[in-house]
C-alpha cells in the first residue's frame, strides 16, 4: 500500500492511541494484569476490556479472631456496588496469606462480579471480611474497592407545551406497598480441602526379647537407627485432617547372651487422623491418632532360621509444622507404637522421631 501523507498521519495517531491505552497496564508471570490508577482500571472494566484476576495457588480458608464462620460467595454478592466487580490496590502477604503478585504489588488490579470469593462472618453472622476463594489471598482491606457505574450524561429535557387546563379527578386509593420477605441465608459450605505430601527422615527406636527353648532369655536388647516417613494427607478444614503413610529404615542390630549379633528389619504402614490449629502465622501444632500395621522381618534371627511377624497397633503422635512458603512446610514428626502382645520373639515399642518437608497443593 502507498503511504501518503493522509495515511501516515493516521497510522501514527493510531500507534499513538494503542501505546497511550497500554502505557499505565502490567502484567505477572500469569496474565493478570494492573493499572497505575484506580481511574485506568475502572474505565478499562465500564468498557468490557479488562483481563479479570485468576488466582493460581490453593490454599484453604483461614479464620481470623472474631470470625465464626466462612462460605464460599460470588463478589456481586456483597452489594450492588459490586454490579461491575473491583478494582483493588494490589498488597503483598500479611496474617499468612498472599495478596498478588510482586508486579502488581501497588498497581490496580480487576476482578469480576463472578470472582469466587471467601466470606466470613462473626457469631451474630454479619459478612466482616472477604477473600479470594481458591486462594484465600487478601484484598488491600476486608473488602475490596468496588467498581463505580459509569456516569451517564442525562438526556436534553423536551420544550414544555402548556396544555389547557382539564378537571382534576378525584384521587385513586393508594394501595399497600408489599412487603419483602425476609432473606433466609444459606447454609454456609464446607471449606476448600487441601491434599499434600510429606517426607521426614529421622531414627526409630525399636526392642526385642527372644526365649530359648528352655523359657530363659537368649536376646534382650533395643537399638536405634537410621529411618524415614513418607506420606500424603488430606486436610478437609483449619482443624481436622486424615494422613496414610509408610515407615522404614536400616536393619537394627540386637546382641544376644551368647555375644552373637543379629538384625531384623521394621516397617510400618498405617493411617491416621490429625488435629490441631496455627499457633503463630507460620507455627502449626497438631496431634495424631490412627491404626498401623508393624512388620518385622530377619534372615536368621538367635535360634530361628528365618522370622517375620506383623502386628495391627495404635499409633499416636504429635506433629509441627512452619510455613517456608505459602506451599511448602518444614515438617517435625514425633510418633509412638505401643507394645501388643507376647509373641516369642516380643517386639517392644517402636518410637520414630523425624524432621523433612510437606508440600500443599
Amino acid at each position: 500500500m502507498k503511504l501518503t501523507p493522509l495515511n501516515s498521519v493516521l497510522l501514527s495517531g493510531g500507534l499513538l492511541v494503542a501505546s497511550i491505552s497500554h502505557a499505565g497496564m502490567v502484567n505477572d508471570g500469569h496474565g493478570n494484569v494492573g493499572y497505575d490508577t484506580a481511574a485506568e482500571c475502572d474505565a478499562a472494566v465500564q468498557a468490557g476490556q479488562a483481563r479479570f484476576y485468576e488466582p493460581s495457588t490453593t490454599m484453604p480458608p483461614l479464620r481470623r479472631k472474631g470470625e465464626a464462620t466462612v462460605r464460599t460467595a460470588r463478589l456481586s454478592d456483597l452489594g450492588p456496588q459490586y454490579k461491575l466487580g473491583a478494582c483493588d490496590v494490589g498488597v503483598s502477604r500479611k496474617n499468612g496469606r498472599n495478596g498478588v503478585a510482586k508486579a502488581l504489588v501497588g498497581k490496580y488490579v480487576p476482578y469480576s462480579p463472578d470472582m469466587p470469593i471467601n466470606l466470613y462472618a462473626d457469631k451474630a453472622g454479619v459478612a466482616v471480611r472477604a477473600s479470594m476463594a481458591k486462594c484465600d489471598n487478601r484484598f488491600s482491606d476486608v473488602m475490596p474497592r468496588a467498581v463505580p457505574m459509569p456516569v451517564v450524561a442525562p438526556a436534553p429535557a423536551p420544550v414544555a407545551v402548556v396544555p389547557a387546563p382539564a378537571p382534576v379527578p378525584a384521587p385513586a386509593p393508594v394501595a399497600a406497598a408489599p412487603v419483602a420477605a425476609p432473606m433466609v441465608a444459606p447454609a454456609p459450605p464446607a471449606p476448600g480441602m487441601t491434599p499434600y505430601v510429606f517426607g521426614t527422615l529421622g531414627v526409630v527406636n525399636d526392642s526385642v526379647v527372644h526365649r530359648g527353648p528352655d523359657g530363659s532369655i537368649s536376646v534382650g536388647d533395643s537399638d536405634r537407627q537410621i529411618g524415614l516417613q513418607m506420606g500424603a494427607g488430606l486436610q478437609f478444614n483449619s482443624i481436622l485432617g486424615a494422613e496414610v503413610f509408610y515407615q522404614a529404615g536400616k536393619s537394627h542390630e540386637y546382641t544376644s547372651l551368647d555375644g552373637v549379633d543379629v538384625s531384623a528389619k521394621a516397617k510400618v504402614l498405617g493411617a491416621r487422623l490429625t488435629a490441631g490449629g496455627n499457633v503463630t502465622e507460620k507455627l502449626r501444632l497438631f496431634g495424631k491418632l490412627g491404626v498401623a500395621s508393624v512388620k518385622h522381618s530377619s534372615g536368621q534371627f538367635a535360634d530361628l532360621a528365618s522370622h517375620s511377624s506383623s502386628q495391627t497397633r495404635p499409633v499416636v503422635g504429635v506433629g509441627m509444622t512452619f510455613a517456608l512458603t505459602e506451599n511448602l512446610m518444614l515438617r517435625g514428626d514425633a510418633d509412638h507404637y505401643p507394645l501388643r502382645g507376647s509373641n516369642n520373639p516380643r517386639w517392644g515399642n517402636v518410637d520414630y522421631f523425624g524432621v523433612g518437608l510437606q508440600y500443599n497443593f
